[in-house]
């Protein structure tokens, strides 16, 4: 019996059930956080009022709690769950809303309650895509095996593995898919869009406690972790990129690590997925835990995960937010897009990501200016939002418009 063709169907089957009807169109945002001391170090997991504790203070308002190997690692309620990432950055993750003010009224109920908690311990949050001040080599990973296997893998496929899992932060959002050619289309515009992405976004001002004086420190981290599950997907931009490419994304790469029926973590370094079920059927929980151990820029689940955002203040995750939902949701602009740049293969978004981390807003991005191609994703998305969610798109125009004022008085010399 031929597994490999099996299980790939069913990596198809699972990613054609994520097909969503077009009046949906929601967002699910994704919000990473640092709790760091009065000093700026980051607060530990294990501490006699660490991040546990903090996390037991706030449990009375959420609906269940969440153990793994008998200690606590989130919350979860309808709507929003918390986690913990491997060094005890907090994440909140939102939705699906179809409104960007219902997103925002979820997270304000987590601030209302997380920030008398971290008053009360002088201690508060910081936004921000890596850490204020601690070192990683100095934090210790919570309680998941997950972390210790990841960790000790990354360490042998590249150099910054550390630095993405005990130091960074980010904004992830995610949007539906209708089909499997629109699928296509929003995944080769998101990756297209990923270095722009990144730069309006960056929020990076210190890596490894010393100032970082170059652009976008999470792109040059996620160039050295893995070239198996992170940046750009092999291929996704050089040919018709569709659910079977994905899936043969996933099933010829290593797993690092699979997990039993009970839950518990297998170790199984750089054995190809494939391989290890060459003899038996995937399952769907096989399957969801399998994608969750890709990283790339643009990540496929039952939606796209558009991933290359730093974490940012909840204002400027909801401008971003609605500046992807005034693009990724008007097939009109996403057309116009992928017709300007339907030249930009694979190696072309490398290059554009080397241009911006050296020249920032100055970089040439596909032959333009990286502060235009940035104005006019705004502006386009501004276009298509209804008036209410217009508003939030006003904070990322005035960044951009203030970078563009820069850049044009620095051609001038003034």
């Amino acid at each position: 019996m031929n597994y490999y063709d099996i299980n790939l169907k069913k990596f198809v089957d699972y990613f054609k059930n994520g097909i969503k009807q077009k009046e949906d169109k929601t967002l699910g945002v994704e919000l990473e956080h640092f709790i760091v001391k009065e000093n700026m170090e980051s607060v530990d997991y294990y501490e006699e009022h660490g991040v546990r504790y903090i996390l037991e203070k706030l449990s009375p308002f959420f609906d269940e709690k969440v153990y793994k190997d008998g200690n606590l690692i989130g919350l979860s309620k309808n709507k929003s769950n918390i986690s913990l990432e491997p060094a005890s950055q907090l994440e909140i993750s939102i939705g699906p809303f179809i409104k960007v003010a219902d997103i925002l009224e979820e997270y304000s109920y987590f601030l209302l309650n997380i920030t008398p908690i971290l008053k009360e311990l002088n201690y508060k949050i910081v936004y921000s895509g890596y850490q204020p001040k601690s070192k990683v080599d100095n934090l210790n990973l919570i309680p998941k095996k997950r972390y210790e296997y990841m960790l000790d893998y990354f360490s042998s496929v590249g150099n910054h593995g550390k630095n993405m899992m005990k130091g960074s932060a980010s904004t992830q959002v995610s949007v539906d898919y209708f089909s499997e050619e629109d699928f296509k289309n929003k995944f080769r515009l998101a990756n297209i869009f990923s270095p722009l992405i990144s730069l309006m976004t960056d929020n990076t001002f210190i890596f490894e406690g010393e100032e970082y004086k170059k652009n976008c420190i999470r792109v040059e981290i996620w160039n050295d972790v893995d070239k198996d599950r992170s940046m750009v997907v092999k291929d996704a931009l050089n040919k018709d990129f569709g659910f079977e490419d994905y899936a043969k994304y996933i099933l010829d790469a290593p797993a690092i690590l699979i997990e039993d029926e009970q839950g518990n973590s297998i170790y199984t370094k750089d054995k190809k997925i494939k391989d290890i079920y060459k003899n038996k059927e995937i399952t769907k929980k096989d399957i969801e835990h399998l994608i969750s151990m890709f990283f790339p820029d643009v990540r496929l689940k039952n939606y796209v995960e558009i991933r290359m955002a730093d974490c940012m203040p909840m204002y400027y995750a909801l401008s971003y937010a609605a500046i992807i939902k005034g693009i990724f949701y008007n097939e009109e602009t996403i057309k116009y897009f992928l017709d300007k740049f339907s030249f930009v293969r694979n190696e072309d978004v490398i290059k554009a990501k080397e241009e911006i981390i050296q020249n920032g807003y100055e970089a040439k991005v596909y032959g333009f200016y990286a502060s235009d191609i940035i104005m006019e994703m705004i502006e386009i998305a501004k276009e298509n939002l209804h008036e209410e969610e217009k508003e939030s798109v006003d904070l990322f125009y005035q960044l951009a418009k203030n970078k563009l004022t820069l850049k044009m008085k620095k051609e001038r010399g003034e």
